[in-house]
């Protein structure tokens, strides 16, 4: 029975030590990212405009900001669906600075095309199609507030 235990635990961590040994050895690449408490799913929750001190309430909205890997994302659900509206480009991160490249509506059927009318980004809180620079005031885990030229965004991780 005690012979029976071990065999099992043995054929459990084998497969693990298996990769491990690979990873160390550079045969196998394992993804990460460098993100931090960046990667996840934001959900957009108020927008201030600095010049004015205005505020936008926008909890009941869904407005996502999407960050895994070197992906950014930004995406409204369509009701019941599963599916929605996505908007797709790369980032720069460095300490507390994040800029988003240029956006991309994603439809694979028509090549992805950029996107050239920046009011469809405006309720995002993305002012450029390209280029959009933000100010990291807060990232922990569950909380996030980015400052731009003209807004400052605050999120709630999702």
């Amino acid at each position: 029975m005690k012979m029976m235990n071990i065999y099992n635990k043995v054929r459990r961590l084998l497969p693990l030590c298996a990769v491990a040994l690979l990873a160390s050895c550079g045969l196998v690449e394992i993804e990460h990212s460098e993100n931090g408490k960046l990667d996840g799913s934001w959900h957009l929750v108020q927008v201030d405009t600095l010049s004015t001190g205005g505020t936008l309430d926008l909890r009941n909205e869904q407005y996502y900001w999407l960050v895994q890997g070197t992906v950014f994302e930004l995406f409204t659900p369509w009701e019941g669906t599963g599916q929605g509206l996505r908007y797709v480009s790369h980032f720069q991160y460095e300490g507390t600075s994040l800029t988003i490249e240029k956006l991309y509506t994603f439809d694979r059927a028509a090549g992805d095309p950029e996107v050239e009318d920046v009011d469809r980004l405006r309720p995002y809180g993305i002012n450029k199609v390209e280029g959009e620079a933000f100010t990291i005031e807060e990232l922990s885990g569950g909380n996030m507030t980015l400052r731009g030229d003209e807004l400052r965004l605050q999120f709630k991780k999702h």
